[in-house]
């Protein structure tokens, strides 16, 4: 007992009071700056004045509906880099990303591409190609011009329809509409003994002719691929026919009257060529055909050619 006293007494006795020591260990461990935290400066180690929320990256409130991620906050719903959780950025193929209610979204195609199937995982998939009035080739192989109504399906608007025997404007007719220029009436008068057939009107109702029908058939004003010329040549009686043959059959050459088709182009019906005594008599109406020929002793001796009904 006594030399645990006596060590008691020397430990009191020993340099400085135990006062000072404490003090001088504090001293130490407040100046290594080795065991300082990260981040907290050395002026504000007094507990009374430190900022609790500067020490962690979730310290600090924000504002209702908004997160704290790293030091910023955060609508997770709608921000991009942090849609649904902190860091979970989206990205999305040729596109600005977009974040909504916390679900990955395409915001924004880029210049020159489209998103035309609305899938998410491919972004906008398609080079946007359409240029408004570009040459296209139509439904029915003519060139029309480029629509971009829908970018993501262009259309090709046909031209307008003109004289070429095709069917230009893709509407299952060819030349029609009566293009200026383009086909003309052949009308029919009788006297004299027969018929005759002229596309003008006043042949057919002058010099002992009669109208017996107008515009029975249309032709082709001028030469056009595959059109054969319809002739108007006259018999030694003095009447008048029509034919395809240049030699006029022998005959006299009047006039060239237009361009007939050798075949059903274009909408073309034949031309019946029927004679009797003399007397050439043409219909494209096979109940008159049929009634020249019953009734009133005609025969059909072929198809002069192909011609139209309507200008």
């Amino acid at each position: 007992m006594i030399s645990v006293v006596s060590l008691g007494l020397a430990a009191c006795a020993g340099g400085g009071s135990s006062t000072e020591r404490r003090d001088a260990s504090s001293d130490d461990a407040g100046t290594d700056a080795g065991t300082m935290p990260v981040g907290v400066d050395a002026g504000s180690r007094d507990a009374g004045s430190r900022d609790a929320s500067a020490s962690s990256d979730d310290a600090g409130a924000c504002s209702l509906g908004l997160t704290r991620c790293g030091g910023s906050c955060v609508d997770t719903n709608s921000e991009p880099t942090s849609c649904g959780a902190c860091g979970r950025t989206c990205s999305v193929p040729n596109a600005t990303a977009a974040c909504v209610e916390g679900e990955c979204a395409l915001g924004t195609c880029l210049d020159g591409f489209l998103d035309c199937d609305g899938a998410l995982a491919n972004g906008c998939e398609r080079a946007d190609a359409c240029v408004v009035g570009a040459a296209c080739s139509t439904s029915c192989g003519t060139t029309g011009a480029q629509a971009c109504a829908d970018r993501c399906a262009p259309t090709c608007t046909p031209p307008a329809e003109v004289c070429n025997l095709r069917d230009d404007d893709c509407n299952g007719q060819c030349d029609e509409g009566a293009i200026p220029g383009c086909r003309f009436a052949v009308h029919r008068g009788l006297g004299n003994g027969g018929h005759i057939f002229s596309t003008d009107f006043g042949q057919v109702t002058s010099n002992g002719y009669s109208l017996e029908h107008a515009s029975i058939f249309h032709i082709y004003a001028r030469a056009t691929d595959g059109l054969s010329t319809l002739y108007r040549c006259r018999k030694s009686n003095g009447l008048t026919f029509l034919t395809t043959a240049s030699s006029c059959e022998g005959q006299v050459l009047v006039e060239t009257m237009g361009f007939v088709a050798p075949d059903a182009r274009c909408g073309a019906v034949p031309l019946y060529r029927l004679q009797a005594g003399g007397n050439h008599f043409y219909t494209t109406s096979v109940a008159e055909r049929d009634n020249a020929i019953s009734t009133f002793g005609y025969a059909l001796e072929g198809i002069a050619g192909h011609v139209w009904l309507a200008p």
